[in-house]
């Protein structure tokens, strides 16, 4: 396996938290490793040891231009001695990202793939699902979406050492969230959707977290998009850099403290209430 760091809490500053006498503390899952950070390592983790009991030779997932989760699957692959082989959804003839430009670098077989094909490939969960196709290989769903990813993210609640009340998260597949409310049930947990049309997610996840009622998708913070930005976004994350000296995205986690602070700011957080951000790494999509 790689070299794991921890990942430790620390309280942050903000003028936001001041004023309504609030504490908030970030899980700096950004420091577990320098390329496979955050929620993709412990996404992946169970994922790989899984693909190495099975003698699986080949790592087969899917992703978008700036995918965290193909980027760190790249390099892990290159690491633990596995091929990979990714289907993009992008037009063959772009410009590669510089994402994909590294996993390019790191032996990561690129296959290019409509929007169409590429919202079928979404149905498959199956670990031998490309068995015929890629001889020996092991499929993993977009964002590391699985039962091992989830029991992967669920250590982050062993690893917290007080109680929170609410507990925000940047989301994408929704693997983080479902681990996180799985692993802290007295804890409101909300996931902090990255992008549009977020709406679809409640039902898709609900099954894996029933009976709890402790979760909920934030879908108003998006600012626009998938990737996308805006100046209240561009200045939050600034004065937060300045404040903490912590770097934030503006993909995931800047997003996730934009809901932190609309939060606050309306009363759905209250005064003395313990706060958690868990920085789910990802910072290569900042380029």
């Amino acid at each position: 396996m790689l070299k794991i760091n921890s990942s430790h809490c620390q309280k942050v500053q903000m003028p936001f938290l001041t004023q309504s006498n609030i504490e908030l503390d970030i899980k700096r899952d950004d420091l577990i490793h320098p390329v496979v950070s955050g929620n993709k390592w412990r996404k992946l983790k169970y994922l790989l040891l899984d693909a190495q009991e099975k003698c699986c030779k080949n790592l087969v997932s899917m992703g978008g231009n700036w995918s965290n989760h193909l980027h760190a699957l790249a390099f892990a692959g290159k690491e633990l001695g596995f091929k990979t082989t990714a289907f993009v959804r992008a037009h063959e003839n772009q410009r590669l990202t510089p994402t994909l430009e590294d996993c390019r670098s790191w032996g990561m077989d690129l296959i290019f793939t409509s929007r169409v094909d590429y919202a079928q490939l979404r149905q498959s969960f199956q670990w031998n699902y490309f068995s015929e196709q890629f001889p020996n290989s092991y499929w993993i769903s977009e964002g590391g979406f699985s039962e091992l990813a989830i029991m992967g993210i669920e250590e982050i609640g062993r690893e917290l050492d007080r109680h929170y009340d609410h507990i925000f998260l940047g989301t994408g597949s929704g693997a983080t969230l479902v681990g996180v409310a799985k692993a802290c049930p007295q804890s409101k947990v909300t996931g902090v959707a990255a992008f549009s049309g977020a709406d679809y997610l409640p039902g898709q996840l609900e099954p894996y977290l029933k009976p709890q009622s402790n979760w909920h998708i934030d879908t108003e913070h998006h600012c626009g998009g998938f990737a996308k930005s805006n100046s209240e976004l561009e200045s939050l994350i600034d004065e937060f850099h300045q404040l903490n000296q912590i770097e934030l995205d503006a993909v995931y986690n800047g997003k996730c403290l934009l809901a932190i602070k609309d939060a606050v700011e309306h009363g759905k957080v209250k005064q003395g209430d313990k706060v958690l951000m868990i920085h789910t790494g990802g910072l290569q999509g900042m380029r």
